[in-house]
């Protein structure tokens, strides 16, 4: 599975050369994040009630080109790893003509109501086969 984020810059999130500030990327990948989960239907709402909590660990970006404003982008993220306890995503942003503008993996822990690891395969079998399978 692969799900799309479109994201139009906005104005205070570029430094006075109108480029966007770095500090931004990782909302951005917050946002398809979001998306990812909505759309594989386990959104951050239903985690929220259950308690449970993909927790990032880790994240790495590779800054590629400057993005602007005014610029639509569109981010494109998609399942990496995956074991019972561990995920991994990872994200592109393209501009418009398509050149890549940023790339990112993050590195996820299952976190349950109790905030300790948490076996998304054993406590939630149909969360992680739609995982598995995405």
């Amino acid at each position: 599975m692969e799900t799309t984020t479109i994201i139009e810059t906005r104005y205070p999130e570029c430094d006075r050369m109108g480029i966007v500030h770095h500090a931004v990327y990782p909302l951005w990948y917050e946002m398809a994040r979001m998306d990812f989960f909505a759309a594989l239907g386990f959104s951050f709402t239903d985690m929220n009630a259950l308690g449970v909590n993909p927790a990032m660990v880790d994240m790495r970006l590779q800054y590629k080109a400057p993005a602007g404003y005014p610029q639509t982008l569109t981010v494109t993220t998609r399942r990496g790893e995956l074991a019972p306890r561990k995920l991994e995503l990872l994200y592109e942003i393209t501009a418009e003509n398509g050149d890549i503008i940023n790339a990112a993996r993050t590195f996820h822990v299952w976190t349950g109501p109790d905030g300790r690891a948490y076996n998304i395969e054993e406590n939630m079998p149909d969360v992680y086969a739609r995982l598995k399978n995405s």
